[in-house]
């Protein structure tokens, strides 16, 4: 009896060490992004942030922070030199706090272009990351996150 329960408890020690599904602690968890469709922009008009989207979104990730989640996206613009990354909430409540609007928390990846023509290098150094800070309140009820570009957007669902 001692045997099984020694085994049972190392098991659920280990179990509770890995990032699997099948670790009961990331049960409800956001799982890795997928890429999607795009749908039009209706977020920040350009008069409140000049700033434009990001050409591509190619990663976003979400990970667990005390008092809620940090999702980081990177995005690939056009060419080099592109600043002043951020990721702006679609969705906002009267005092400006980031919202979900149907279970859904929609961020734009926008970034600010170069002050002078750059050349293309390689896509690795054209890449630019951002992320954000998502409290609990505020993932409370929310299934989906996505994070939208100017061609493709990624989202990771519960």
């Amino acid at each position: 009896m001692k045997v099984q329960i020694v085994a049972g408890l190392v098991a659920v020690l280990v179990l509770t060490g890995c990032q699997s599904r099948y670790n009961p602690t990331n049960w409800g968890w956001f799982s890795g992004s997928q890429s999607g469709t795009l749908e039009p922009r209706k977020g920040y008009p350009t008069e409140v942030d000049p700033r434009n989207l990001v050409s591509q979104v190619t990663s976003m990730k979400i990970d667990k922070a005390p008092g809620g989640a940090i999702v980081t996206a990177v995005g690939l613009p056009p060419t080099q030199g592109y600043w002043a990354a951020d990721l702006l909430s679609t969705y906002r409540t009267e005092t400006g706090d980031v919202a979900a609007k149907d279970g859904v928390i929609q961020l734009e990846f926008v970034i600010s272009p170069p002050r002078q023509q750059r050349n293309v290098v390689n896509t690795a150094s054209r890449e630019v990351s951002a992320g954000t800070f998502l409290s609990d309140q505020t993932l409370g009820g929310v299934r989906t996150i996505r994070v939208i570009g100017q061609n493709n957007q990624r989202s990771s669902n519960r």
